[in-house]
């Protein structure tokens, strides 16, 4: 039992020692009844306490002594949970290994599930409203700023921010059965619980989840574990996204991490997060960063895997999808990001080719195919079936190869174009049956095929419009994620060129049309449905033909809405769609004032002679006050 000290003592923590001083009787602690008794005899009497070398929280925080324990006689008077927060008082720092030494790593501002995201602490962290508070060190709380990566290499609990969340709902089917939601209606709890509830299937490089949260808490990943809850905070409205993004900026800026395979992954989920947040200048810039560590350590080459993977099948699977995600993102920011070129388009590599989704999320890895593979596929015996991972990175091929008849000159474009068109039509063609449908039988969308039909649709309509009938003066005003382009020669009819942008628009209509939320889809998607607007409004600006205005019409509501519920998590999508609704009433206000321009042109006689042709057996006298003096002579 833990007695109240009624008497001087001593209480020494290594070569420290402190000494017992007087508690005025107001805050004398009161605990059981002999405890409070004898605290009352002798209330008017200075008394000596015991005084510990750590404070208990509660105390700390109101600035009143403890007298230590299991739990102290305050905290049990008062009735609240008694902890402790480990001194760190003589602590001067991690020993400087050597270069190359794990040991010698550069401490990273560490933000994560076990840091105080989860932990229960009194801050409360709202979108422009920010309390970061820490018991032994000071953060500013204007911008809720990490100040500078070296000033937090020292706090071992790193940023605390804690979310009051209520209780989940329960969901009752129509069938009285309860339904099973992993969050209730409440949302993901914490920013690295966003990243994986919406981000990670259609980006899912990094290992999963539970191998992930090991690798935070061993503290081995600290940019990564930053950049995983910038994204996931991003989808949090509560949680402030400025916090990691500065956090990313100062630390990538003091070089204060690893040049390895993780710091990949962190600068590609940063350059993502910048671009959907439209940042676009700096996404280009950090994505080029990555581009350059990939190839520097060797990101390329198979043995980068085996020789980094720890002989763990996931581990080298991840290294694996590092590389075809860098690959894959360098397609589609290229396509959308002007600041960016597709580099590894022209790298060679022998990094075979991602398993699926659920063989990597169980661990249960197989022998992986190579690209050679696929290549050769169509023409062996049997018809092979291939990763959807495997689908994306072909149909980034194919938009690589799109970039290259840009650059060619009319010499070479006429013949280069055909060949492309082929690859497209290709791909298409031979998505064996199992692969056709994006949307399993429980309702679930394969992000990846979902990529791959993306991809595809979009490359087909920057190959052809600009030798379309589908101009880029009407919708000029929309410069975001569509690049400025001009009229080229046609290398079939204009007419065909048309017909295919058109259907690649209307495909991505489909997958706007798929079940589930728009969120759980990359956030490049934003930018395919910005391609497929502008060819709905520069279809409906002239060419609409008789009795289709209505369809045209719906398929720009479609694109609007579509952006508009990207923009309440999206900030580039908030700026695209005031410039593709701009488009739309310019469109439709020049529409609706040329149908009455039009029906006021037609001559008034000329109205008036069809209606007494139409008349027939009436005699024209009877008609003759509504005709002019000319039309009677």
């Amino acid at each position: 039992m833990h007695m109240s000290p009624s008497g001087s003592s001593t209480t020494q923590e290594g070569n420290v020692s402190v000494h017992s001083s007087y508690t005025p009787p107001t805050q004398t602690p009161r605990s059981d009844s002999a405890q409070a008794q004898a605290a009352q005899n002798t209330q008017n009497t200075p008394q000596n306490r015991t005084s510990v070398a750590v404070a208990c929280q509660p105390c700390r925080s109101r600035h009143l002594k403890c007298d230590g324990g299991v739990r102290c006689s305050r905290c049990r008077t008062d009735g609240v949970d008694c902890t402790y927060i480990k001194s760190r008082r003589g602590w001067k720092g991690k020993r400087k290994g050597k270069p190359g030494d794990n040991n010698g790593a550069p401490t990273m501002p560490v933000i994560g599930p076990d840091s105080g995201i989860l932990s229960n602490t009194t801050s409360i962290a709202t979108k422009g409203v920010t309390q970061l508070p820490s018991p032994e060190y000071p953060y500013h709380t204007d911008l809720a700023i990490v100040k500078h990566a070296n000033h937090v290499n020292n706090v071992s609990n790193g940023l605390a921010l804690s979310v009051p969340v209520p209780p989940p709902v329960t969901q009752i089917n129509l069938d009285g059965t309860q339904r099973p939601n992993q969050f209730g209606d409440i949302g993901p709890p914490d920013p690295i619980a966003a990243f994986y509830h919406y981000f990670y299937a259609c980006h899912p490089f990094v290992l999963p989840r539970a191998r992930l949260h090991q690798l935070f808490k061993d503290r081995r990943a600290g940019l990564l574990e930053i950049a995983v809850q910038y994204i996931g905070s991003s989808f949090l409205p509560a949680i402030p996204t400025e916090m990691y993004k500065e956090a990313l900026t100062r630390t990538i800026a003091n070089q204060n991490y690893f040049r390895d395979g993780y710091a990949v992954q962190a600068m590609l989920l940063f350059s993502v997060g910048l671009h959907a947040n439209n940042d676009v200048p700096r996404a280009a810039q950090i994505f080029g960063m990555a581009q350059a560590l990939t190839l520097e350590i060797g990101l390329n080459r198979m043995d980068y895997s085996l020789m980094h993977g720890n002989n763990d099948p996931v581990l080298e699977e991840s290294w694996r999808r590092t590389w075809w995600s860098m690959y894959t993102a360098n397609g589609m920011m290229a396509a959308v990001n002007p600041g960016v070129q597709f580099r590894l388009k022209d790298i060679a590599t022998d990094v075979p080719l991602p398993c699926e989704n659920d063989e990597y999320f169980s661990g249960q890895i197989p022998y992986p195919h190579t690209i050679q593979d696929y290549d050769d596929s169509a023409f062996a015996l049997e018809e092979m079936i291939f990763s959807s991972y495997t689908y994306l990175i072909d149909a980034i091929r194919i938009l690589g190869k799109v970039f290259e008849v840009q650059r060619l000159d009319s010499t070479f474009e006429y013949h280069a174009v055909d060949v492309v068109d082929s690859y497209q039509c290709n791909w298409r063609l031979h998505l064996p049956a199992a692969k056709q449908e994006i949307v399993n039988n429980d309702g679930v969308v394969d992000e990846l095929l979902f990529q791959a039909h993306m991809v595809n649709a979009g490359s087909t309509i920057m190959l052809h419009r600009p030798r379309s009938n589908l101009g880029f003066g009407r919708v000029e005003n929309v410069n975001i994620c569509v690049q400025p382009g001009q009229v080229l020669s046609p290398t079939q009819t204009r007419e065909i060129h048309t017909a295919k942008c058109l259907t690649s628009a209307d495909s991505i209509s489909s997958l706007i049309k798929l079940p589930g939320s728009l969120l759980y889809h990359t956030p490049f998607f934003t930018c395919v449905v910005v391609m497929a607007s502008v060819v709905h409004l520069s279809y409906w600006s002239f060419l609409v033909p008789d009795g289709q205005d209505d369809l045209v019409k719906q398929s720009i509501r479609l694109n609007v809405g579509t952006l508009q519920q990207y923009s309440k998590t999206w900030d580039i999508a908030r700026v695209v769609l005031g410039q593709v609704r701009g488009v739309a009433h310019t469109l439709f206000h020049s529409k609706k004032a040329m149908s009455i321009h039009l029906w006021s042109s037609i001559a008034q006689d000329d109205v008036i002679r069809n209606v007494i042709e139409e008349g027939g057996t009436e005699p024209i006298e009877t008609y003759s006050q509504l005709l002019t003096p000319m039309l009677k002579s």
